[in-house]
C-alpha cells in the first residue's frame, strides 16, 4: 500500500507539472490537421466541414421534429386523451431526428473523412460526440417532453420536468464532450503526461459540474428517482427521500471521482459511462412503471374487477432484473477494470463470463419462483374458506377442494422457497468457482447435530407433515386436540394456530397436538330434547315432528344444509311431571348454522297449535293437588251460579193463567 501511494503520487507530480504542455499539444495536433502539402485540405477547409456537417445534422433533426410534431398536433387535436399509438408515434418522430443526423454524419465520414490520417481521426471523433449527444437529447425528450405533458412516459409536474430535463441533458452533453483529450491523440510526438493532464482537467470538470447541478436541482432529481424506481409506496418515505438523497448521491459522486482521478493519473482514458448507465436503469424504471400503469389502466377499464396478476408482469420484472444486473456488471467493469486496472482484460473476460452464468442463474430462479407465486396465486384466489351459511352453488366437493389447497399452498409456498434459495445459492457459488462440496458437507453434518439438539423441533416439523398428509384438519375448521379447542386459522412448519371461541389463539406445536377430534368434517347429528306433559300423545307428535321436518327441507336457506331429515327417536327418559323426548337431525356442519334453534322454534310452534302441552316445572305430587284445587274452585262457582238462578227463578212474579 505505501508503495502504491508513494507510486500514485510521484505521477500525480508529473501530470501536474505537465500542464502547460496541454497548448502545446494541440497546436501541433492543429498543424498536423494540414494536409496541403500532401494533396489533402489545410485545416480551415477541415474545419469548416466539420461544422457544415454539424450544422446540417442539426438543422434536419429540427426539421424533422418540427413536421413531426405539427402531425401530432393534428392527431392530439382530433383525440381527447393521447393513446399509446400517439405516444409512440412522436418517439417515431425523434427516433427519425436522431437516424437523419446519423445519416448526415456516416455520410460525411464516407466522402470527407475516408482517407487514413489525423482529419479522419478527428473528424470520426467530433463527428461521434455529436451523434452521442444527439442520441441522449433526443432519448430524454422522448421521456421528458417538457412542451407536450400528454406524451410524457416520465409522471413528473411541469416544473420538476423541466429541471430533471435540464439537468440531465447538460450532464450528458458534459459527458460526451470529455472526448475533447482524444483530439490531440491523433498527433504524433503528443507527450503521455500532458494526455493525463488533459484527463485530469477532465474529470475535476466534469465533476464539478455534476456536483452543481445535483444541488440546484435537488428536489427535482429526487422526485425522478421516487417517481421512476417506484420502491417506496408512502408518501413520507418519498419525502424523505427527495430531501436527503444526497447524502448518498454526493458520497457516490465523490467516490467515483477519486477513481476517474486515479484512472486519469495512471494514464487509463476511461469514458465514463457511469452517469449514462445510472441514467438509463432510471428512464428504463420510468418506462416498465409506465407500461404496467397502462396495461393496468386498460385492464381495469374492460372489467369492473380489479386486475389480476399476469404473465406479462413477470417478464416486465424479469427484464427490469436483466438491466438493474447488466448495468451493475458493466458499471464494475469500468471502475474495477478501466479505472483502477486492478483487473486485466483476460481476468476480467473470466471473472465476466462467471458473473454472467451467475445472474443468468439467478434469473431463472427469479423466473421460476415468480411463475410459481403466480399459479399458487390463482388457486388461493379461487379457493374461499367455507361459508357459514348454506350455499346452493358451491357444491361440497368445491368447498372441500377449496379448505385443501387453502390449507397446503402455504405450507407449499414456504418448503419451494426455502429449496429454490439453497439451490440457487449453492449453483451460483459453483458458476462463480466456489467449491460447494465442503459447504454442502458442513451443512449436512451441521443439520446432523442441529437434528440431534433440537429434537422436539425436528419432531414438530414431521410431525406436522404427518398431519397434513393424513388430512387430520385445514383453515376454518374446528377441532379438539385434547389440550385446547378452536378454529384452525394458520400454521406453519413448526406449529397450528387455533382460535378458541371466546376469542383466545392457541399456538399448539404440532409435537404436542396429540389425537386430533375434528368437528367440522363432511357431516354432524344435532340432537336435542323438549319436555312435555305426560299425557302427550306420542303418534300426534311423531306427525309434527315430519311436518317440520319437512318444512325445514324445503326451506331455501337449509334445504342444501340437511343430509337427513328431523326425526323423532323416542323417549329418553320419564321424570315426574313429563316425558323427555330426543330429537336428531343430520347437517352439513361446513354450511349449516342455527339450523337445531330453528328446529327447536318450528316445533314448539307447531305444538302450541295442535294443542300439545309442555311439561310443568313442578313435580307430579304439586300438580295434582293444584288440579285438584282448581275443580274444587271451578265445583263452587259452578254451585252458586245455580243457586242464584234458582233464587231469581224463585222470586219472579208468577204469570196470570
Amino acid at each position: 500500500m505505501g508503495t502504491g501511494t508513494s507510486r500514485f503520487f510521484h505521477r500525480l507530480v508529473a501530470v501536474v507539472t505537465a500542464l502547460p504542455q496541454l497548448p502545446q499539444a494541440f497546436s501541433s495536433t492543429f498543424d498536423q490537421l494540414d494536409e496541403a502539402n500532401w494533396g489533402g485540405r489545410d485545416a480551415g477547409d477541415f474545419v469548416l466541414l466539420v461544422l457544415f456537417t454539424a450544422t446540417a445534422a442539426i438543422f434536419l433533426q429540427f426539421v424533422v421534429i418540427r413536421f413531426g410534431n405539427r402531425i401530432l398536433g393534428r392527431r392530439l387535436a382530433a383525440d381527447e386523451t393521447p393513446t399509446l399509438a400517439t405516444i409512440g408515434l412522436g418517439a417515431l418522430v425523434n427516433i427519425l431526428a436522431f437516424g437523419t443526423a446519423w445519416v448526415v454524419c456516416d455520410l460525411a465520414k464516407g466522402i470527407w473523412f475516408a482517407r487514413p490520417g489525423a482529419q479522419a481521426n478527428v473528424g470520426s471523433l467530433l463527428l461521434n460526440v455529436l451523434l452521442e449527444v444527439s442520441f441522449y437529447v433526443q432519448a430524454i425528450t422522448i421521456w421528458f417532453r417538457p412542451r407536450r405533458p400528454a406524451l410524457r412516459i416520465v409522471e413528473l409536474d411541469d416544473e420538476t420536468n423541466r429541471a430533471a430535463y435540464r439537468f440531465l441533458v447538460i450532464n450528458i452533453t458534459a459527458n460526451a464532450l470529455r472526448n475533447w483529450i482524444l483530439v490531440p491523440t491523433a498527433a504524433v510526438g503528443v507527450s503521455p503526461d500532458a494526455i493525463a493532464a488533459g484527463l485530469l482537467i477532465n474529470s475535476l470538470l466534469f465533476s464539478v459540474i455534476l456536483i452543481w447541478s445535483a444541488i440546484h436541482w435537488r428536489r427535482a432529481i429526487g422526485k425522478l428517482i421516487v417517481t421512476s424506481l417506484g420502491w417506496w409506496k408512502s408518501g413520507q418515505e418519498q419525502e424523505r427521500v427527495v430531501d436527503g438523497w444526497l447524502i448518498v448521491g454526493l458520497p457516490l459522486v465523490v467516490l467515483r471521482t477519486l477513481m476517474d482521478i486515479y484512472g486519469a493519473v495512471q494514464g487509463h482514458h476511461v469514458e465514463m459511462t457511469a452517469i449514462n448507465v445510472v441514467v438509463g436503469v432510471i428512464l428504463a424504471e420510468s418506462l416498465f412503471k409506465f407500461s404496467h400503469h397502462g396495461f393496468a389502466t386498460r385492464t381495469a377499464a374492460g372489467s369492473r374487477e380489479a386486475p389480476s396478476p399476469r404473465i406479462s408482469g413477470i417478464l416486465m420484472r424479469a427484464a427490469r432484473l436483466v438491466i438493474i444486473t447488466s448495468a451493475i456488471i458493466y458499471l464494475l467493469h469500468i471502475w474495477f477494470g478501466e479505472a483502477l486496472g486492478i483487473f486485466t482484460t483476460a481476468q476480467w473476460d473470466s471473472w465476466k463470463n462467471a458473473l454472467v452464468r451467475a445472474g443468468v442463474v439467478a434469473l431463472g430462479a427469479y423466473i421460476t419462483w415468480e411463475v410459481i407465486k403466480y399459479i399458487i396465486g390463482r388457486y388461493m384466489d379461487t379457493a374461499t374458506l367455507p361459508a357459514q351459511t348454506a350455499d346452493a352453488n358451491i357444491s361440497a366437493s368445491e368447498r372441500s377442494r377449496a379448505s385443501r389447497i387453502r390449507t397446503l399452498m402455504p405450507v407449499a409456498r414456504v418448503s419451494l422457497s426455502v429449496l429454490m434459495i439453497v439451490v440457487t445459492a449453492l449453483m451460483i457459488l459453483s458458476e462463480l468457482g466456489i467449491n460447494t462440496a465442503p459447504l454442502i458437507a458442513s451443512a449436512s453434518i451441521f443439520g446432523l447435530a442441529l437434528s440431534f439438539g433440537s429434537q422436539s423441533l425436528v419432531r414438530d416439523v414431521v410431525s406436522g407433515i404427518f398431519y397434513l398428509a393424513d388430512d387430520a384438519f385445514r383453515v376454518g375448521e374446528y377441532i379438539d386436540c385434547n389440550k385446547v379447542r378452536g378454529t384452525v386459522e394458520g400454521f406453519t412448519l413448526r406449529s397450528v394456530r387455533l382460535r378458541h371461541q371466546s376469542g383466545q389463539l392457541h399456538t399448539v406445536p404440532f409435537g404436542q397436538l396429540g389425537q386430533i377430534t375434528n368437528f367440522s368434517r363432511d357431516w354432524s347429528t344435532v340432537k336435542f330434547q323438549l319436555s312435555f306433559a305426560r299425557h302427550t300423545d306420542l303418534e300426534r307428535l311423531r306427525k309434527i315432528t315430519k311436518s317440520v321436518g319437512v318444512e325445514l327441507m324445503d326451506s331455501p336457506d337449509y334445504k342444501d344444509a340437511i343430509l337427513e331429515p328431523l326425526k323423532l327417536k323416542g323417549i329418553s327418559d320419564i321424570t315426574e311431571n313429563a316425558l323427555v323426548v330426543s330429537f336428531k337431525l343430520v347437517i352439513r356442519v361446513d354450511t349449516a348454522s342455527g339450523i337445531d334453534a330453528d328446529a327447536k322454534w318450528r316445533i314448539l310452534e307447531a305444538c302450541r297449535r295442535e294443542g300439545i302441552e309442555l311439561s310443568s316445572a313442578l313435580p307430579s305430587s304439586a300438580q295434582l293437588k293444584l288440579d285438584v284445587l282448581d275443580g274444587r274452585s271451578t265445583a263452587a262457582a259452578i254451585q252458586q251460579s245455580g243457586e242464584t238462578d234458582v233464587t231469581s227463578v224463585s222470586d219472579r212474579p208468577r204469570a196470570a193463567s
